[in-house]
């Protein structure tokens, strides 16, 4: 499930993640719209204290710490000559807390292996954020 485009960034981006074992993306924060913008080959430019933050769910979450953040770094090198002159920053989303989980999924879904584990994720980010408000003022 590709929610953008079929272009060549299109395509890249997606062989990208889907070869590195991601079930969701979305870009989140001020410049999130720049994204899709860069994948569908439009000139962007953006603010020059900002980054553009992707934030994935991996199907498989390494349970070493250490391992996911060399494929945080994996990812986030071979998807950046993809968004040039913007610089990517990669969350992965499973060790953000809820606000930012939250904040992913009201962002723009930009990929997905299927719609289940788009639910099941949705469902648990959404379970997450209302426990936590729940108890606190």
């Amino acid at each position: 499930m590709n929610n953008q485009g079929q272009g060549p960034s299109w395509k890249s981006f997606s062989s990208i993640l889907q070869t590195n074992g991601v079930g969701l993306a979305y870009f989140l924060g001020s410049q999130k719209e720049l994204g899709p913008a860069r994948l569908r080959g439009e000139a962007v430019e953006g603010k020059p204290d900002s980054d553009l933050d992707l934030g994935v769910v991996l199907l498989e979450h390494p349970l070493d710490y250490w391992e996911g953040q060399k494929l945080r770094q994996c990812l986030e090198d071979a998807l950046a000559p993809l968004f040039v002159p913007l610089r990517p920053h990669l969350l992965l989303l499973e060790e953000e807390n809820a606000h930012v989980q939250y904040a992913a999924i009201r962002g723009l879904h930009v990929y997905g292996v299927n719609e289940e584990f788009t639910r099941r994720y949705r469902r648990q980010v959404l379970t997450l954020y209302g426990d936590w408000h729940s108890w606190w003022p």
